[in-house]
């Protein structure tokens, strides 16, 4: 490879690492304008909320979810819960029906799905719903006790179309356990930051909320439904599109925190990361697309490096200086989102995961674009 090769790619290479360093300084600084000041004024009345949730083999953790919704503050005569068993085939809609018939003051709606996935499940959620307010969450999540309470008052007193909130992966013990939940605080570090901006590019349907005939009003422009993950990405797409990108919001407040399991292992962690991946081809919000775009190609020059320097060593040189650059480029941001989440003690394995993250993305990113994936 000659000198002048190297010199365009090297320059090809920092124009990537310049756009890199761009969007995260801004997410960063969006995620700076937060402040964890809670709305204190009392919820409108004459609203009722709904939750939605699609489950499937979901046995081990529907209880603890459905009990979690039960504690919570908010007045039960003001919300119900629709859970949507797409085709299990364990007990989870038993489990469900049973804790249904032992709580007579809980408003629990138990369905088989009519369709199949999870956004077909949603869907039939969300026109079964009775109230103007719904709210998302996952099967295996677990809520704090003021989260339909904290995240009402937020909605209402702002008039939003959609409200976002934030998910925290728990537990951490084991090294691989600490790495997943440092990589999904940058993710939502990143949704928040965004968001703040007026430029949302990310969200977790594990703790989301919107207008009930808002997102009736969209669904026909959706063109997703066959496609295996995204049932929260792309309605907020036709949020963004049809009500603007100042309907959506985030709420960073403790007591809106969702907790979920980590992956028990590398087979099923890369499964879920390629579903999410699989997603981005039919994005057609250009900021989505562009944020996601540039990550890539940032994280894939990095890769780069590292199977370069097999050929000319210099390369490897490359590869560890862009690794201490994109760690530098991170470290604001997930300092900021880790002291929120109560997390600082992740940061220790900050600079290990940089040397990982790179093949991660790259692998999920092009396996997920290019293999089938399913749901469950």
């Amino acid at each position: 490879m000659s000198l002048e090769t190297i010199h365009i790619i090297l320059n090809v290479i920092m124009v990537f690492a310049a756009l890199y360093l761009i969007c995260i300084a801004a997410f960063t600084y969006g995620l700076s304008l937060y402040r964890n000041r809670r709305d204190t004024t009392t919820t409108c009345p004459n609203k009722g909320v709904s939750v939605l949730v699609a489950a499937k083999n979901e046995g081990k953790n529907i209880e603890k979810l459905l009990q979690s919704l039960y504690n919570q503050t908010f007045s039960k005569e003001k919300f119900e819960v629709i859970v949507v068993d797409d085709h299990s085939t364990d007990d989870t809609f038993e489990i469900a029906n049973q804790f249904a018939k032992e709580l007579s003051d809980f408003n629990l709606k138990i369905l088989k799905a009519t369709g199949s996935g999870k956004k077909q499940a949603i869907s039939q959620a969300l026109h079964a719903a009775e109230n103007e307010l719904v709210m998302v969450t996952d099967a295996d999540c677990e809520l704090p006790e003021r989260w339909i309470e904290v995240m009402v008052n937020y909605f209402i007193n702002h008039d939003l179309k959609m409200l976002l909130g934030p998910v925290l992966l728990s537990p951490a013990n084991t090294l691989f356990e600490k790495l997943q939940v440092l990589e999904h605080l940058s993710l939502i570090a990143s949704t928040a930051g965004s968001a703040a901006i007026k430029m949302p590019v990310m969200c977790n349907g594990a703790n989301m909320m919107y207008d009930r005939q808002a997102a009736l009003d969209v669904e026909k422009y959706r063109t997703d439904m066959k496609i295996a993950s995204g049932d929260d990405m792309f309605l907020m797409e036709q949020f963004i599109k049809h009500y603007g990108s100042k309907s959506v919001r985030f709420l960073l407040d403790n007591e809106a925190i969702v907790k979920t399991e980590t992956m028990p292992n590398l087979k099923s962690f890369f499964r879920q990361r390629k579903r999410w991946a699989s997603k981005t081809k039919a994005y057609t919000n250009w900021k989505i697309i562009a944020t996601a775009l540039i990550v890539l190609l940032f994280n894939l020059s990095i890769v780069f490096f590292f199977g370069a320097g097999f050929f000319m060593r210099v390369f490897w040189v490359f590869f560890v200086l862009y690794v201490i650059m994109k760690t530098l480029i991170d470290f604001p941001i997930l300092r900021r989102i880790t002291h929120f989440m109560k997390q600082q003690k992740l940061l220790y394995w900050m600079f290990p995961l940089e040397f990982i993250y790179p093949f991660y993305v790259v692998f999920t990113a092009f396996s997920g674009l290019f293999t089938n994936v399913k749901w469950k």
